[in-house]
């Protein structure tokens, strides 16, 4: 991952997390069921790109 992604990725999430910690807040609960959503769902979907991105590179060379 070039340095440019990597900086591109932490500023999706810092938004992610600041749109999912105000979406908790509105429904009356708590910031920690904000963070552990938005984290889960992060985590999970950078997870699956990168292991398609690098597998894809490993396969076409």
């Amino acid at each position: 991952m070039k340095p440019i992604g990597a900086v591109a990725l932490i500023l999706i999430y810092i938004i992610g997390l600041a749109a999912s910690l105000t979406w908790a807040a509105s429904l009356n609960a708590t910031y920690l069921i904000g963070l552990t959503l938005w984290t889960s769902f992060f985590g999970f979907c950078t997870a699956v790109s990168l292991m398609a991105i690098w597998s894809r590179e490993h396969w076409m060379g």
